[in-house]
């Protein structure tokens, strides 16, 4: 009966594939196969390196939810470090039991504690405390919930993984629509005027051939400062797009290039300074790297009403360090929420995420009127050989 309870169980688990709902599913599972009075669900936070209550059921329950300890307390944080199963016929006896999150109307007598484990990687443990019929638990029970959790474990990766998946698809489509708003934007507030202005121009002139023609060749001629910002303005635009200069010669030269059709093109010019830094990066490095400066240069086009930046690069152990920096009137960063970035844009989190994806550090500093630094700090590694 029991094992066919827990085949039934293990099958409606893996069809659910949104994390919270399979989470209670599990811990509701596990207390129901074995005749537990509470149970919870702990998962390790890898980044925080700490243990969080995800699910509780029964005893301190919502309490209790959320709340952490260190990965080293308490019977949870045994079986986590040994990844073996336990059972504890008397907690008051054992050393291991964490105090602190019992108390109030329920009092733990027993548990169960067993390890989440899925492709040799540990995700939390499972527990479940107090037989409904007030007798220890025995092996039996043990056995049939470490098949449980093995099989839970597997759910847990599997949702997390599909869950990550749409958040990731997610977050595409939002950068592309983002890219799109600021293509349309750009175009707008550049060509596009420029180009109304070519035509009102041409108009003038026209009427200028019937009436006065003697103009005609100054007027014309005064057009063609405004076609050269134009085509200046398109080149810059597809340049944003596609650096192909990125692609054929390398991180330096696209900057080099780059700086000069902003300084041709916006209200401010750029200093460059390579800082002896002349090699091809391997991979999607030099991508993902001149994307950083680029979104930060975007950011200082939009935002900044600065005169003068500054890109500055250098080495050191075997680290390259970029920095890009500006005049213009600055920011207060603590209302800056990090994962919207400035003024609800994209712009940050994305060149944090790239920052991420290289294995390296962003950092971003400002004040009101005292302009705005971006710090990309990140590791050469490879040999300079490039496979993209």
């Amino acid at each position: 009966m029991a094992l066919q309870l827990l085949q039934e169980m293990t099958l409606k688990l893996t069809s659910e594939l949104n994390v919270e709902t399979l989470l209670e599913n599990i811990l509701n599972s596990a207390i129901k196969v074995v005749g537990a009075v509470a149970g919870s669900l702990i998962l390790l936070d890898r980044r925080a390196d700490e243990l969080v209550f995800e699910v509780v059921v029964g005893g301190s329950g919502e309490a209790l939810e959320g709340r952490r300890m260190p990965k080293d307390k308490g019977i949870a944080g045994w079986v986590l470090h040994t990844r073996a199963p336990l059972i504890v016929d008397d907690v008051s006896r054992d050393e291991r039991f964490y105090k602190e999150f019992d108390g109030g109307d329920f009092h733990t007598a027993n548990i169960i504690c067993v390890p989440l484990i899925t492709r040799g990687t540990i995700v939390g443990v499972l527990e479940v405390l107090n037989r409904v019929s007030g007798e220890p638990f025995n092996q039996a029970d043990l056995d049939l919930l470490m098949t449980f959790a093995a099989q839970s474990a597997t759910a847990i990766q599997n949702a997390r993984l599909v869950q990550a998946l749409r958040r990731e698809k997610e977050r595409i489509v939002a950068l592309e629509e983002d890219v799109r708003k600021r293509l349309a934007r750009d175009l707008h507030d550049g060509p596009t005027q420029l180009l109304a202005a070519i035509r009102m121009n041409l108009q003038f002139t026209r009427k200028l051939l019937v009436h006065e023609p003697q103009k005609v060749d100054n007027e014309l001629a005064g057009l063609l400062p405004i076609v050269d910002r134009a085509l200046k303005q398109v080149r810059t635009l597809l340049f944003d797009l596609r650096p192909v200069t990125l692609e054929t010669e390398g991180l330096v030269p696209a900057l080099k290039f780059y700086a000069r059709q902003l300084e041709d093109t916006e209200g401010f010019s750029v200093m460059l300074d390579p800082g002896g830094f002349d090699r091809r990066l391997a991979g999607r490095k030099e991508k993902e790297i001149f994307s950083v400066v680029q979104e930060a240069l975007g950011n200082i086009r939009k935002h900044a009403k600065a005169r003068r930046v500054w890109i500055n690069l250098s080495i050191d152990n075997g680290r390259l360090s970029v920095i890009v920096r500006d005049d213009g009137i600055g920011f207060d960063t603590t209302k800056i929420d990090p994962t919207r970035g400035r003024e609800g844009s994209l712009g940050m989190i994305n060149m944090r995420e790239r920052a991420e994806m290289l294995g390296g550090e962003l950092s971003i500093s400002s004040a009101l009127g005292q302009g705005t630094i971006v710090s990309l700090n990140v590791p050469l590694g490879g040999n300079g050989s490039r496979s993209d």
